[in-house]
């Protein structure tokens, strides 16, 4: 079976590469406690999904270790839990599998399977720190890089894969510790003894491939290993491609998210029908994608004042489109209306978690306490006894103890929010259940956010990848993950979330309480968690689940707060990075929306998100359009898909200069390379003008507005001394910028573009 046809066994997937700090592990909670982070050994789902399947028999699937180094004793174990007292319930069927491994070296684990037997390798690097938790090592340590391409060499009649291999920036590792490891998938008929490696390069004779065959690496700085790539090499055509590489498209895309009950404008008015009409709005914006919050039933927009609003995010069936918005065949005229506009559509997919009213839940449940009635819309019964004969009894994940409300063994929680039970994905039929949805959902839209991302095991991620890029070579994958994980870019993610990073700054610096250079600190910091070059991270300043930017602003009392908004998004657009927009933060929303109430106004004892920012869900205002903000957007995402410089092959440079306000105004310089001009960026996060001085040499007809920003000076002693250091090294004029950024604390700032002519 070649390693390019996923769909035709129940492979375990494909091979891992592991220190020996690291464990394959999927805990019974994932939140501050135990991580955020899970994983299994899973086989994958042979052939088409069932939307209903029937339970695999506890011995359908065994696993076995089968080599390993000498000395070590590692097995297979169905549960490393606990890592408390809560105890994960053992459901007996075991179809999946965790592993601890004890020595570096290569492990062969196998896997019996209905179809056949198969086999996964799995590489554990050595580790000066093998006995430290892994955790602790990264805190200490960032992941190497790499970023697979190849090719083939006719007159060695063999195909050449180059790993560009890359210490962190910060990495305290030399070039010589580090190593780059190549494995094919074991699907495939290459064997790993045919990969012949020198240094970071390998090298496979044609002879020894059949069929399109993907290999995988991964790299090591002798104390952590970085993000696994993958390419896949095809003897018959003699080319390769990259499967772990985001579609060309999104690029230089720009995201606009809808919270989707409130974008009619009216409670209750929001309907597939009244979002198709608005379509022409967002290509007038100039959007590239638009991201519903979720369009399935759900047990949220059902009932009055749900908590945080008709969200949405409690599932309760996951293959149709909620009553309240209209019919499958409306969604997809909606879908193709975009798609006439050159807009794609992305589907916010809830899997992690389902909502307490579904009915594969409810079968699971045989008897009620109907006394513990609460006038707490979110308060549901508690469950004095389980059925746990029912089909589904397993499909959820389980403590082996009860709780305040419900008997043992009680379901868990998306972070204990009762009415959003778990799901358990170490049930091989809960995954064929989701992968069915998977793929009725990527035949009807263009990509998938993934909520909580980490509360589903990467095992399932990849496989998830494999089948919708099977459907659509340019289908892409955004994921939520908070704090934000590089190892979702191994084979699973295309685009990831950066709200710990980006999004925490950018709010901070709209409350005046840190500086805009930030946000240049938050850019770095995504190349030192290991993020590899090829992916993608996303630039919000505001989605549903945060606070509007500008209501904190106003809290803050900071003068002109929509200035900082525009300041904002613009460096979203002009950094690095995917931008996007919420919903009505184009029309200041904050200041012409009709807010949300809250579910909870008369009651001090409980809150919901809503009462902290009545605007972040609120009804957007299509009777008042702020023109001149409106514009702003516009003329911005304008700039950003016409100019080259802002792609994502540009570089992000330091600029000499010097501002006098340094904690308003963010300077920074885009370079795409010799053909392109490089571009000075200035963004000014107060209310009044501020003055920024440059190199003599930089045009000053402002690329944004077509005006010349100069001011008429002597030509002070600062610029000469400008001039001379940028004559030097790029060490001396990195030294320069970061004294200026150490003594003056430089912030980020509301912006201007200027055309260099150095």
């Amino acid at each position: 079976m070649s390693g390019q046809t996923p769909h035709g066994g129940h492979h375990p997937g494909p091979p891992r590469f592991l220190s020996c700090s690291d464990c394959i592990v999927d805990p019974i909670f994932v939140d501050t406690e135990h991580g955020f982070d899970r994983d299994n050994l899973a086989p994958t789902i042979s052939g088409q999904p069932n939307k209903d399947p029937e339970n695999y028999d506890s011995d359908a699937f065994s696993w076995r270790v089968i080599t390993r180094p000498p000395q070590s004793t590692a097995t297979i174990e169905h549960a490393l839990s606990p890592y408390d007292h809560r105890e994960r319930y053992d459901h007996g069927l075991h179809n999946t599998a965790e592993f601890n491994p004890d020595e570096p070296g290569t492990y062969t684990i196998e896997l019996k399977a209905p179809d056949t037997t198969h086999e996964l390798t799995i590489h554990v690097f050595d580790s000066p720190g093998k006995h430290q938790k892994a955790d602790d090592i990264a805190d200490n340590a960032s992941p190497p890089r790499i970023s697979l391409d190849g090719y083939y060499d006719a007159e060695i009649e063999s195909f050449v894969i180059e790993s560009h291999p890359a210490l962190a920036p910060n990495s305290e590792a030399r070039d010589s510790d580090l190593i780059v490891e190549f494995l094919p998938h074991d699907a495939s008929e290459l064997d790993a003894e045919d990969i012949n490696i020198t240094e970071a390069k390998a090298q496979i004779p044609i002879r020894a491939l059949s069929s399109p065959t993907n290999v995988y690496a991964a790299p090591f700085d002798g104390q952590c290993v970085g993000v696994r790539d993958q390419i896949c090499l095809d003897p018959e055509t003699k080319t390769v491609s990259l499967p772990n590489r985001p579609p060309d498209w999104l690029d230089n895309a720009v995201i606009y998210e809808i919270f989707t009950r409130s974008f009619a404008g009216t409670p209750g008015e929001t309907t597939f029908e009244t979002l198709s009409k608005r379509v022409s709005y967002l290509n007038s914006l100039g959007i590239d994608v638009v991201w519903l919050t979720p369009i399935v039933p759900a047990w949220s927009p059902t009932v009055d004042r749900a908590p945080g609003g008709p969200h949405g995010y409690s599932a309760t069936n996951y293959f149709d489109i909620a009553d309240d918005l209209g019919t499958l065949a409306e969604f997809e005229t909606f879908v193709e209306e975009c798609h006439d506009h050159d807009i794609r559509v992305c589907f916010d997919l809830v899997i992690n978690h389902c909502g307490w009213p579904h009915t594969f839940f409810q079968d699971t449940v045989a008897k009620l306490d109907t006394d513990s009635d609460s006038d707490d819309i979110s308060t549901f019964p508690d469950i004095t006894s389980w059925n746990t004969n029912s089909k589904y009894f397993d499909w959820f994940d389980r403590q082996q103890r009860g709780n305040k409300h419900d008997a043992a063994p009680a379901q868990t929680s998306f972070f204990d929010v009762r009415y959003q039970p778990n799901l358990n994905f170490g049930n091989v039929a809960l995954r064929e259940h989701i992968l069915a949805s998977i793929e009725f959902w990527a035949r009807r839209v263009d990509g998938f956010r993934c909520d909580i991302a980490w509360g589903v095991p990467h095992s399932f991620w990849v496989e998830v990848r494999e089948r919708v890029r099977a459907q659509n070579s340019e289908f892409f994958l955004l994921d939520e993950a908070i704090p934000r994980k590089a190892r979702f870019a191994a084979s699973e993610f295309d685009c990831h979330f950066d709200t710990s990073g980006f999004m925490r700054s950018v709010h901070a610096i709209a409350q005046g309480k840190r500086s805009p250079t930030d946000l240049l600190a938050d850019i770095a910091a995504r190349r030192n968690d290991g993020f590899p070059q090829h992916t993608h991270l996303l630039n919000a300043t505001e989605n549903h689940d945060e606070a509007r930017l500008t209501y904190q602003a106003m809290l803050a009392q900071r003068p002109a707060a929509e200035k900082i908004q525009r300041a904002a998004m613009a460096a979203a657009v002009m950094l690095p990075g995917i931008p996007m927009i919420y919903y009505g933060q184009e029309r200041l929303i904050t200041k012409h929306g009709q807010r949300r109430e809250a579910a909870y106004p008369d009651d001090p004892t409980q809150s919901d998100d809503i009462e902290s920012d009545p605007y972040k869900r609120a009804f957007i205002n299509w009777s008042t359009l702020p023109t001149e903000h409106f514009a702003f957007y516009q003329r911005l995402i304008a700039l950003y898909h016409d100019s080259p410089v802002f792609g994502v092959k540009s570089k992000l440079t330091r600029v000499a200069h010097r501002s006098e306000t340094p904690t308003d105004v963010l300077v920074f310089a885009r370079n795409a390379g010799m053909n392109e001009p490089k571009r000075v960026i200035i963004i000014n996060f107060a209310e009044e003008s501020r003055h920024v001085d440059l190199r003599a040499v930089v045009d000053t007809t402002d690329q944004f507005t077509g005006n010349d920003i100069s001011v008429d000076t002597t030509r002070s002693r600062l610029h000469h001394y400008l001039d001379r250091m940028s004559r030097h090294s790029h060490d001396v004029m990195y030294v320069l910028f970061m004294y200026f950024n150490r003594v003056n604390c430089g912030k980020i700032t509301y912006w201007v573009s200027l055309d260099s002519r150095a």
